[in-house]
């Protein structure tokens, strides 16, 4: 199949972002046989921003992308968060290619009121959404011609290559690594109190007040140089909502820690995850492991193993494969595949 992806691989950071699940997907959907062209809308829009054409940029990107669907023909094309493409560029490519198949992948949160307009808008003109977000609230987006679907945030062999378990000598404990957060707010608060209730732990709470945000290697430096990791959504109680910190830390062989909250306890064990309720557990836990390394390395290997073999970054792009072409699914996936439609 010949597919186009259009998606911010966002070129200006030089390589930071090579984690991305943007390019991760990439990887997996050319894994799995197809032939991909990767198109970063907001880059190509850049390009015409430097020589001061001002919003120009974007009706750059709109053009070249029609260009590029004219003489490449795609089957699938997939929006992945790709805010610089207008309704109307995405009605022209199927007026052009009546067989043309369009979804939007989204791995932003419900409770970003911005994120919702972005579902929304998209609903006009994509069949699929494909989210990083389960439960009955996907139904409100539905349309007679837009449904939704849950996919995970995948791991990649070749871009999550770290294997924490095998380690016992970091000079971290605990990694939490966060954009930008004050002791204000409430994810910057829990993270205090953590420091706070276990000061044997030696924490890496990067993004932390004056603490610096991290990016490119030196984020996959701060996960090698940690033993455990801390997945904390700005929001918990999402069904199976997370960011794709949960991939890079799990991918990567961390023993990590995830509220019971999300529900992803319902998919992975406790053999495999640290889950906790509440602070009080986070804690206890916390403080179990830091005395029984052994055990932590182990849950980790188990929580690796079964992270790559649920969540592979072939199996999600084989998914949206098989939910865009309208049969039955290939594989029996580990998470929930009920279409809301």
């Amino acid at each position: 199949m010949r597919i186009v992806l259009v998606g911010n691989f966002n070129e200006k950071r030089a390589g930071a972002n090579f984690y991305a699940t943007v390019r991760k997907l990439a990887n997996g959907f050319i894994r799995n046989g197809h032939q991909v062209m990767t198109f970063s809308d907001r880059d190509v829009a850049r390009e015409v921003h430097k020589w001061g054409i001002g919003r120009g940029g974007d009706a750059h990107a709109n053009e070249r992308l029609v260009e590029l669907c004219s003489n490449f023909r795609p089957e699938l094309l997939v929006l992945f968060h790709a805010d610089k493409i207008a309704n109307d560029t995405v009605r022209e490519l199927r007026s052009m290619l009546p067989s043309l198949r369009v979804c939007m992948i989204n791995i932003d949160a419900l409770f970003l009121t911005e994120n919702v307009a972005r579902i929304r808008r998209f609903a006009e003109v994509a069949d699929m959404t494909f989210i990083t977000t389960a439960g009955g609230r996907l139904d409100e987006f539905v349309t007679p011609t837009h449904s939704l679907a849950f996919i995970p945030n995948p791991a990649d062999p070749s871009i999550d290559t770290l294997q924490c378990f095998a380690g016992s000598d970091q000079p971290f404990d605990f990694l939490c690594a966060v954009g930008a957060e004050t002791s204000s707010t409430s994810r910057g608060r829990f993270l205090r109190e953590i420091e706070a209730r276990v000061p044997e732990a030696r924490c890496a709470f990067y993004g932390l007040d004056e603490r610096p945000a991290l990016q490119g290697m030196a984020y996959y430096d701060a996960i090698a140089s940690t033993r455990m990791g801390l997945n904390l959504n700005r929001e918990e109680g999402y069904p199976l909502y997370s960011s794709d910190r949960l991939a890079q830390y799990a991918g990567n062989g961390l023993l990590v820690f995830v509220a019971r909250s999300t529900g992803y306890d319902e998919i992975f064990l406790d053999e495999e995850f640290a889950f906790y309720r509440d602070q009080d557990e986070l804690a206890d836990k916390l403080r179990h492991f830091l005395k029984n390394d052994g055990e932590r390395r182990r849950i980790a290997r188990n929580g690796h193993e079964r992270y790559h073999a649920f969540f592979s970054e072939r199996l999600v792009a084989r998914y949206i494969e098989d939910v865009m072409a309208g049969g039955a699914l290939s594989h029996a996936y580990a998470w929930p595949t009920e279409l809301h439609k």
